[in-house]
């Protein structure tokens, strides 16, 4: 998991012109089959929220689906709802948005 976080953009720009604000990650949830890009939204997450538990099944399914080795955007296949759901529970639970 750490091999996969070490490979993301954690830059100002992504290479698709899109912009990700320092300290984030873009993440592309694809609908849970994974190629249909109709159902896919596109996310920008901090990456202290990635590290929260309630990721560590996306990101393992996200490493079982495309493997380790992405670069660039973080594919999640899950559903959009899901994984809203769990950033819901990630800003909930997260220090910040206790201040």
């Amino acid at each position: 998991m750490r091999e996969l976080m070490r490979r993301l953009s954690f830059s100002d720009r992504v290479s698709d012109g899109g912009g990700v604000p320092r300290g984030c990650v873009p993440v592309l949830v694809c609908g849970g089959d994974g190629g249909d890009e109709s159902s896919s939204e596109r996310f920008v997450v901090r990456v202290e929220a990635l590290r929260h538990p309630s990721f560590a099944a996306l990101l393992e399914m996200a490493a079982q689906e495309f493997g380790y080795k992405q670069e660039g955007i973080l594919r999640v296949p899950c559903d959009v709802r899901h994984f809203k759901q769990v950033l819901a529970a990630v800003s909930v639970s997260s220090p910040r948005s206790r201040n």
